[in-house]
């Protein structure tokens, strides 16, 4: 007997995470399972076969943009369904991209597929309220946070904490003389090895470079003049971002030393003494690498309203809302100013005893998220399809 399962990845994380479960379910299978849905490259070197290019669900841009994508992808969602359904999976996976795959997964779910949401949206900080549509659509949700299994079985929605790819994907152990032994041997020639290292995240967004850019270069130059020998490392993931933050470096008369890297963050956090980084998900990463860090982030006084009607948590930065607790200073909105974050730099840098203790709660962090996840979710889908 073949088993059929269905998945939907719409962007690249999901791409991988779900090439990586696909891998593992082939392995774990006793029987062979036929995939299907709509993935990217990673997931068709897995032999999974996409309806649809994975790009397609990609709605860039605001406004017009957005609107005028939408029949587009409306059109998309009827399509994939009617494959889908005529597909009869044992299961239907949605990865991620809740935006598109929760309204699939109601679809199917009237139809009576199972359904699975791997990767929950983040219900304990924002809207909790999508909890009930969630119960509506769908059977069994994946978890990556474990108090996130907690909150869905209070609501009697089936939930398994599955452990955190970024967790399992960083080493517990970093040396950090290795990583700058990389950077001077592939970008930085004049590296300095013994010298103070801040790697500073500004930004995945050109919006928030343009917004946070101005302040961190300030803190840094500010923190020079303290530590004249210290190294500033301003790492981006994509040359759109990496353009835009050039354009706005040059307009400052900057006399500290820095790098601008592209695609070496993750070097570049695991060579540092201390981080600048801008909240999101990149702040977990560099709390997985045990480096000290202040967390900021600055938005419009009535975005900051907007916000706090529908907010329901004490911290913002993902690091300090697992460990229930302000291990990461936040210098958010007003605080956010390059004076208040220098100062913050400088005694991260200095204050050995603080540093210790923020180590030391990044470590419990790691253990806490560190699981098979790939295995364990494997598992768990093989048993839920077992079990249907």
């Amino acid at each position: 007997m073949t088993l059929k399962i269905a998945i939907i990845a719409g962007e690249p994380s999901g791409d991988m995470l779900a090439a990586q479960l696909i891998s593992t379910l082939k392995v774990q299978s006793v029987e062979p399972i036929e995939f299907l849905g709509i993935g990217g490259e990673q997931m068709a070197l897995q032999g999974f076969t996409s309806l649809y290019p994975m790009d397609t669900l990609s709605i860039g841009g605001y406004g017009l943009d957005v609107l005028s994508a939408i029949p587009k992808i409306y059109l998309l969602y009827r399509k994939v369904c009617t494959a889908i359904i005529d597909f009869k999976p044992d299961v239907f996976i949605g990865v991620d991209a809740p935006d598109f795959n929760f309204h699939v997964e109601k679809k199917l779910h009237k139809c009576g597929i199972k359904t699975i949401h791997y990767v929950s949206p983040t219900i304990w900080g924002w809207r909790y309220e999508r909890i009930f549509k969630i119960k509506k659509t769908t059977d069994l949700m994946l978890c990556i946070f474990p108090m996130e299994e907690d909150i869905y079985k209070k609501e009697n929605i089936k939930a398994k904490f599955v452990g955190n790819p970024l967790a399992n994907k960083i080493d517990l152990e970093i040396n950090s003389k290795v990583f700058r032994k990389v950077l001077q041997g592939s970008t930085i020639k004049d590296l300095d090895l013994n010298a103070p290292i801040f790697t500073v995240l500004v930004g995945s967004r050109v919006a928030e470079i343009k917004k946070l850019a101005p302040i961190f270069i300030g803190a840094c130059g500010v923190v020079a003049k303290k530590i004249p020998n210290a190294l500033f490392l301003f790492p981006f993931a994509n040359k759109k971002i990496y353009d835009a933050f050039i354009l706005i470096m040059n307009t400052f008369d900057v006399s500290f030393k820095y790098h601008i890297l592209l695609n070496q963050t993750s070097d570049a956090i695991k060579a540092c003494d201390v981080g600048l980084v801008k909240s999101g998900t990149v702040s977990l990463e560099v709390a997985l690498c045990k480096k000290p860090m202040v967390i900021s982030y600055k938005v419009s006084k009535f975005t900051e309203w907007l916000v706090r009607q529908k907010i329901k948590i004490k911290y913002v930065g993902l690091p300090n809302i697992l460990l229930n607790e302000e291990v990461a200073k936040e210098l958010l909105q007003d605080d956010a100013t390059a004076d208040k974050l220098a100062n913050e730099m400088l005694d991260l840098y200095e204050n050995k005893d603080r540093q210790e203790y923020i180590i030391k709660r990044f470590y419990e962090l790691h253990r806490m998220l560190k699981e098979n996840d790939h295995y364990k979710a494997a598992n768990t889908i093989l048993e839920f399809i077992k079990e249907a």
